[in-house]
């Protein structure tokens, strides 16, 4: 493309894309609705807490999901999430404390949502008391979904635990820990907001100079965020939601609307410098900026629809919610904020709060941006393989990898469920191991199948104990009989509980899940319990995660095609993006998994990293990142089509747009980075990942590898096949014909020297 042709580009791209000012003729009116929908947001959203669940992990079609549903509901058994330790000053087998503990049985067996339990009373089971005598286990399943099963949790938590004489009861297990999380999300939402909004609110200070400036990015932020926790109402309402959901999706919400303010108060302001009237400034604010915010909204929010092809809930209410967010966002940078400028006009750009440190230059006057583009023009090649090498070697602690489900290892070190559940497993070694489920239901209960069955589960390799409805069994031989069986003698289908010393998330673990699954019967041989939920979990995760990303990646590099009018700028983009992914990946196994960070924060290692928390950082992280790509780029290309001189235009894009970008990303980690401020490992290393990468796209990725990328292509960088480009330009000669026509800006009288 000739300097003349890029020309004639941009003169044509100012002519059919002009907007009307609409925002200018009805501001008031535009404010006005937006202030009624913001306080009917508010009274909408007063209820949300109570509708959000701990739960919706699961696939429920995976095999594990269908197994637990049929051991509840068929055959009275299914995997206990819920703990019980009761505790006496002398012997719970005593008579005094075995009758209370019999009455507890009693009374938690007749509670609605309770499958069974298990205590040491009756039948006597030595392995649920305590070496000491002094404590007795009690196991329980409950049934229903997630919703159900945490509710139901929660009523007998609060009606068991505690004092009952002469017993003391605390709870622990997956429900104790869910009940847990559940309630410190939601006094960690309020910490994160009280960190984050007085750290992005002294920024935006520093940045503009003027209080007036600074609150219209809050302004916007206030927006979102009262939207987001409406949506999330409305979505909680219809389909269950995740309680993580609404700590993530404010967190976002306010980071990209303080985002997209930023660029349009900024280009603004500009524009005001330039000599333009208040409405010509709007005007060329929604044209320019406006345009870049609109393709930003659109490639984050593509990026966060691959949430939506993973069937767990956890990840289709996310995903639903932040696209709702996203969309808001970008509506109100959109249509309020330029409301909002033409409301304001020139107040904006006074400048009363001054720091010495931070001046404003002129758009042509030598900065560091500038200097620092030149200075990696001067060495594209030695830049790029250098900070490529670097953010290589920060991604290399993600193949060491274990993947595992949240428990209480999860949780601060003084919190009560970790607490019980450390003290549960000191004094139960039962717990320590591994327990599996196998479900034939095509066996004929108390039949020789059965019983063949079980003795082949007895030998295979890690498997210490069968027990279940056919007997126990151990190394191939039956060591009890089966219990008594109700008059009618064989039924349809049978169960097994394994029991193995492997620890629930080990490798060999899993290859047991494999083995169960593969031993050969009257029919399919389903398996049940924590391990067997990873194993499905993973499989659920690599088979939609590739589709899932290949259909984002297309979207997302067409739409930056049609908005460039290049093939190599869409290319560049996404493999950047992936490499500061994949330095995300790692930050979770060293920070989390290993400890490095999550220590300092209150906790401990948690040992592995929870297989939902990948696919929810990729997708969230991939558009960030490309939020920072359109900003760059749009600035690059705008001076390429003035100038048609490409080093030149990487030079002016990033002096113009360096300060606004790392600004930009520094309200969007300061607000992720608050997460960091929560006592839930999950909601720090979420926060912690998502802010790292940010960070690191928006200087090393964006201001030394695409600067060197773009430097090294040259002209190239713009380059496209012709039918492509016929293509391009057809759609957007259609989407233009509804446009009206451009008039000259008017020059304002108030001109900044």
């Amino acid at each position: 493309m000739s300097s003349r042709e890029a020309i004639e580009e941009q003169k044509g791209e100012r002519y059919v894309t002009a907007p009307r000012h609409w925002a200018v003729t009805y501001r008031w009116l535009i404010l006005a609705l937006t202030l009624v929908a913001v306080l009917g947001a508010g009274i909408a959203a007063a209820g949300v807490h109570g509708r959000l669940v701990d739960g919706g992990y699961f696939d429920q079609s995976a095999e594990s999901s269908r197994a637990e549903r049929l051991l509840t509901q068929r055959y009275g058994s299914g995997t206990p999430k819920l703990v019980f330790v009761a505790r006496s000053t002398g012997a719970v087998d005593e008579p005094k404390a075995a009758a209370a503990g019999q009455r507890l049985v009693t009374e938690l067996a007749a509670e609605p949502g309770v499958v069974y339990v298990h205590a040491p009373w009756s039948p006597p089971t030595p392995s649920l008391l305590s070496a000491d005598r002094h404590a007795a286990l009690l196991t329980l399943a409950i049934a229903g979904d997630d919703q159900q099963m945490t509710r139901t949790a929660q009523r007998l938590i609060q009606k068991y635990a505690g004092a009952r004489p002469p017993l003391t009861v605390e709870a622990s297990g997956r429900l104790s820990v869910n009940r847990y999380a559940e309630q410190q999300s939601r006094r960690d939402l309020v910490s994160s907001e009280m960190i984050g909004v007085p750290l992005v609110s002294a920024v935006l200070l520093v940045v503009f100079g003027s209080v007036l400036a600074c609150a219209l990015p809050l302004a916007m932020g206030l927006v979102s965020v009262t939207g987001a926790m409406a949506l999330l109402d409305l979505l909680a309402r219809h389909y269950p939601v995740n309680v993580f959901a609404l700590n993530i999706l404010t967190a976002l919400g306010f980071g990209l609307a303080v985002d997209y303010s930023l660029i349009m108060v900024t280009r603004f302001r500009e524009e005001l410098d330039r000599g333009l009237e208040v409405s010509d400034a709007v005007r060329a604010t929604v044209r320019s900026a406006g345009r870049t915010v609109a393709v930003s909204a659109a490639v984050v929010t593509l990026s966060l629809c691959a949430l939506l092809f993973f069937p767990t809930p956890f990840h289709r209410s996310l995903g639903a919610g932040a696209v709702a967010v996203v969309c808001l966002a970008g509506v109100a940078a959109l249509v309020v904020q330029p409301a909002l400028l033409a409301l304001f006009g020139r107040r904006l750009s006074r400048r009363p709060v001054r720091v010495r440190w931070w001046r404003a230059r002129g758009a042509d006057a030598p900065d560091f941006w500038a200097r620092l583009a030149r200075a990696v023009l001067r060495r594209p090649l030695a830049v790029l393989l250098t900070v490529s090498a670097f953010l290589v070697l920060l991604a290399v602690p993600a193949s060491g990898a274990r993947m595992g489900f949240i428990d209480e290892d999860w949780l601060p070190r003084d919190a009560a469920p970790r607490l019980a559940a450390e003290r549960a497993h000191a004094e139960f070694p039962v717990l320590n191991g591994t327990t599996l489920t196998a479900l034939t239901p095509q066996t004929p209960a108390g039949s020789p199948a059965a019983d063949r069955m079980g003795r082949a589960l007895s030998r295979l390799a890690g498997v210490d104990m069968v027990m279940g409805a056919e007997g126990s069994f151990r190394d191939g031989r039956r060591l009890a009989a089966p219990p008594a069986r109700p008059a009618g003698g064989v039924g349809q289908g049978t169960w097994y509980s394994l029991t193995t010393q492997a620890g629930p998330y080990s490798a060999t673990a899993q290859r047991l899940v494999g083995t169960i699954r593969a031993q050969k019967g009257a029919g399919p041989v389903l398996v049940a319990g924590e391990t067997a939920s990873l194993v499905d979990m993973k499989e659920t995760l690599a088979r939609h995660l590739g589709w899932a990303a290949a259909l984002v990646i297309t979207a997302v590099a067409l739409l930056l095609f049609f908005f460039t009018g290049s093939v190599l700028v869409p290319l560049k983009a996404v493999v950047m993006n992936l490499l500061s992914l994949t330095v995300a990946f790692g930050a979770m196994v060293s920070l989390f998994q290993d400890g490095l960070l999550s220590r300092l924060l209150g906790g401990t290692a948690t040992g592995h990293v929870d297989p939902l928390i990948p696919a929810v950082v990729f997708c969230i992280a991939f558009g960030l990142s490309m939020d920072y790509e359109v900003f760059l780029v749009a600035r690059i290309r705008e001076e390429y089509l003035r100038t048609g001189d490409n080093e030149r235009a990487v030079v002016a894009g990033l002096q113009r747009t360096g300060r606004l970008v790392t600004v930009g990303a520094l309200a969007v980690v300061i607000v992720l980075g608050a997460l960091a401020a929560s006592s839930l490992a999950v909601l720090q290393e979420l926060g912690v990942c998502l802010a790292l990468t940010v960070a690191i796209d928006a200087t090393l990725v964006r201001c030394l590898i695409v600067p060197a990328l773009m430097g090294l292509a040259g002209r190239w960088n713009w380059w496209a096949p012709a039918p492509l480009l016929k293509v391009r330009a057809l759609v957007l000669s259609r989407l233009a014909r509804a446009r009206l026509p451009h008039r000259p800006p008017r020059t304002s009288r108030h001109v900044r020297g």
